[in-house]
């Protein structure tokens, strides 16, 4: 069995170099060369998931990592959907039913004491898992935190760009 290799650089016919990372002899992976600025993700198309429901085991507190309480997960996918739109192609576009159950795995998949990282993680997981995405917002809420008064939910949101 052969293996195929990459070759150093193109042929100076073709004028280019490939793409590599720096200070390696590596080709540069696709996220690592597609980045998004602010100004993109502000004209961007909007995948929106709200509310996703997922019983997981995190927080400060070890019977919160022993329980598990429920947290309530919701996502702005940004991506452009513009083939999706004319071509009416899931292949197209993001799977927001694949999206919510890697998120749900994920969750129940770690334990972490704070929600910040929980939503770092699932947007970190996220962005690599879905090529198309530009950013990321995700917002964790936590019904039930434990901080012995009435409230709604406490939580946090985070906005990662690729």
């Amino acid at each position: 069995m052969s293996s195929k290799k990459l070759p150093d650089s193109t042929t100076p016919i073709e004028g280019a170099k490939l793409a590599r990372r720096d200070g390696a002899n590596v080709p540069a992976t696709r996220t690592s060369i597609v980045r998004a600025t602010s100004d993109q993700i502000s004209r961007a198309d909007r995948i929106l998931i709200d509310g996703l429901e997922v019983f997981a085991n995190h927080g400060v507190y070890p019977e919160e990592n022993t329980l598990g309480q429920k947290f309530v997960v919701s996502l702005v996918l940004y991506a452009d959907l513009h083939a999706a739109g004319e071509s009416d192609d899931l292949n197209t576009s993001i799977d927001y039913g694949a999206v919510c159950h890697d998120v749900d795995s994920y969750m129940r998949g770690h334990t972490f004491k704070l929600i910040e990282a929980a939503a770092e993680g699932v947007a970190q997981t996220l962005l690599a898992r879905y090529p198309l995405l530009l950013g990321v917002r995700v917002k964790i809420e936590k019904p039930w935190a434990p901080v012995g008064l009435p409230l709604v939910s406490c939580g946090v949101e985070i906005e990662r760009l690729r």
